[in-house]
């Protein structure tokens, strides 16, 4: 499994995953962050306002000139059900991973897909679909006009800071909202809800 959001830190992983084996942090060539897909979450769990933009959750997309730094780590087949649960709405891809040590392997990553393809290979009736999705949200998932949710944001900034400043660094570099032209760095120049990050180019020196 590799994480690139909130389970970048171990912590959060396990606390995802308390099965997970073999944490280790990795890049990942020709691939992006991107703020680009509805959280149904938000709406089940926290009640926020339907017609609110910060309604964004993280997904990854090729960029070919891009390397993220993720986490990598195995699951157990007992515990891989329940994951596949949380990230049902999004399409499970298979990528490269590259080490500390350059040894190159294979990890399973969650990715961007589209509201058509999501409807005919993971909801199989419209009953399904109304039960996942359209009892709490009504639009489209994947959108390019919204913008990040303020707390979850805040969380993945958190797990990149426990994994290290480089990584908090790439975080930033590599993760873009979802007009996929504005990255994170700079939207936390002036995203008013996450005043606490930023002044984050005075805490830390980047590459």
């Amino acid at each position: 499994m590799v994480g690139y959001g909130s389970l970048l830190s171990e912590t959060s992983a396990r606390e995802t995953v308390p099965e997970l084996t073999n944490f280790r942090l990795v890049e990942v060539p020709g691939y992006r962050r991107i703020f680009n897909k509805v959280g149904i979450v938000f709406f089940s769990r926290y009640n926020i306002n339907p017609d609110s933009l910060e309604i964004a959750s993280c997904s990854t997309e090729e960029a070919p000139e891009s390397a993220m730094i993720c986490s990598q780590f195995e699951v157990p087949e007992s515990a891989f059900e329940a994951l596949y649960e949380r990230e049902h709405r999004f399409r499970w891809i298979e990528v490269e991973t590259i080490d500390s040590r350059g040894k190159v392997q294979l990890g399973r990553m969650c990715s961007g897909w589209n509201d058509r393809d999501y409807r005919l290979n993971k909801c199989v009736t419209e009953a399904e679909y109304q039960y996942r999705v359209g009892q709490y949200y009504r639009g489209a998932i994947w959108r390019d006009d919204i913008l990040p949710h303020p707390d979850y944001l805040t969380f993945c900034l958190q797990s990149a800071e426990q994994a290290g400043s480089e990584v908090l660094a790439n975080f930033m570099d590599t993760t873009f909202l979802a007009d996929g032209l504005t990255p994170v760095r700079q939207y936390l120049m002036q995203a008013p809800n996450l005043t606490g990050w930023r002044n984050i180019e005075t805490r830390y020196s980047y590459r």
